[in-house]
């Protein structure tokens, strides 16, 4: 079953600890992210945590060998300013979802989005529905 990460799942990935361990097997399954997934991963490296570039260039490049990678489309943002209006979401937030959609993702792992909903897509996706789950729950 294709899973989606979210930005604030995968800098767990960085971190040591029990956290780290259960995003690596996030990692190892059947995982998409998209572009705008790693900008955020490179910006939350660089600015807050002041990883040096060279070495988020490293993580991203593993990221880009380990998972599927989702283009924001022009379809994707059309899709998320649906999602965004009927579940009061913000943009970026709706963007993930629809990429998620757009993939063929069941679930998504997020810890800031609510755990346990399920988001319907808008039929110009999948006209599926999607869950999600916070990991460390």
């Amino acid at each position: 079953m294709k899973v989606f990460l979210d930005t604030n799942v995968l800098i767990y990935w960085v971190a040591a600890g029990q956290r780290a361990d259960q995003v690596e097997q996030l990692l190892a399954g059947d995982a998409v992210i998209s572009v705008q997934v790693l900008n955020e991963f490179a910006n939350v490296l660089r600015k807050k945590q002041k990883m040096p570039l060279p070495t988020i260039t490293e993580l991203v490049g593993t990221l880009l060998q380990t998972c599927e990678v989702c283009d924001l489309t022009v379809r994707i943002h059309r899709a998320a300013l649906a999602l965004a209006g009927r579940y009061k979401i913000g943009i970026y937030d709706a963007n993930i979802l629809a990429s998620a959609g757009e993939s063929g993702c069941a679930v998504v792992y997020s810890e800031d989005m609510q755990h346990g909903i399920s988001i319907k897509m808008p039929k110009t996706l999948n006209d599926g529905a999607l869950s999600i789950k916070n990991p460390f729950i």
